[in-house]
């Protein structure tokens, strides 16, 4: 049996990067049907595309957790790309993301995803992968495929609900808090000092990094390629190799 973590950098409203979660399950399973008992580890870290008021005002002071200013998702696009270039990178992304089984829309509102990363990192330590995993995927699928505003208290409470992160009171008192907060700010710099430009970011068993939401093959050949380490008692040595592809900036 052979264990691979998978350390995974990414952003909530980072639409490769919910592609890419997609791509990285079915690499997963394809590796599984000849490697039935082998265990595959994930671990999210945050990401900021859209850096929060905590981080980018130069003085006054620090903003409550919430609420949080929002605007709507096209218009923010628009002013990032223009357009014409927006419509034609939302017909790309739906046509992309349909591939995947996904439905990407992109109506709704947009803002700091600071709050969603505090959600994440809370149900990472209090309910391990599996927690981790329904709330991030709460929180894509509300966010690609609802046309929900996921900066809402009332929102963030309902996934954490789903997550199994306590009671609804609870979950509202952890994120009205703001705590965390000031950590999860820590991960998301420390991913910029490393060199992580862009989401998502795979880096595999520590040694090997996949930049971008690569088709799986990019990962079935570096899950065989450590097996095949193992196989010959071979530990990776200065033959690292980075993958990149299409990802969010």
């Amino acid at each position: 049996m052979t264990n691979y973590n998978i350390t995974i950098t990414s952003d909530i409203v980072c639409p490769w990067c919910h592609i890419g979660r997609a791509r990285l399950a079915k690499a997963i399973a394809q590796h599984k049907k000849t490697y039935p008992d082998d265990q595959f580890h994930l671990k999210y870290m945050p990401f900021y595309l859209q850096p929060p008021p905590q981080l980018t005002a130069t003085n006054g002071a620090i903003p409550p957790p919430f609420p949080v200013e929002s605007r709507p998702r096209r218009e923010m696009y628009e002013a990032k790309f223009g357009p014409q270039r927006a419509n034609q990178i939302e017909a790309m992304m739906r046509q992309v993301a349909a591939g995947e089984g996904l439905n990407f829309k992109f109506g709704g509102m947009t803002g700091p995803s600071r709050n969603g990363h505090r959600l994440v990192y809370w149900a990472q330590n209090r309910g391990g992968e599996e927690a981790q995993n329904k709330a991030l995927l709460g929180l894509w699928r509300r966010y690609f495929e609802q046309e929900v505003d996921i900066t809402t208290l009332d929102t963030l409470a309902e996934i954490g609900l789903e997550a199994g992160l306590g009671s609804k009171e609870e979950i509202r008192e952890y994120l009205e808090s703001g705590k965390d907060g000031e950590e999860v700010d820590r991960l998301a710099e420390e991913a910029r000092l490393k060199g992580i430009s862009g989401v998502p970011h795979y880096e595999i068993n520590g040694r090997w990094e996949v930049g971008g939401a690569q088709e799986p093959p990019a990962f079935t050949r570096l899950f065989q390629r450590w097996k095949d380490l193992e196989a010959h008692g071979q530990v990776p040595g200065s033959e690292a190799k980075r993958t990149t592809g299409d990802g969010c900036l």
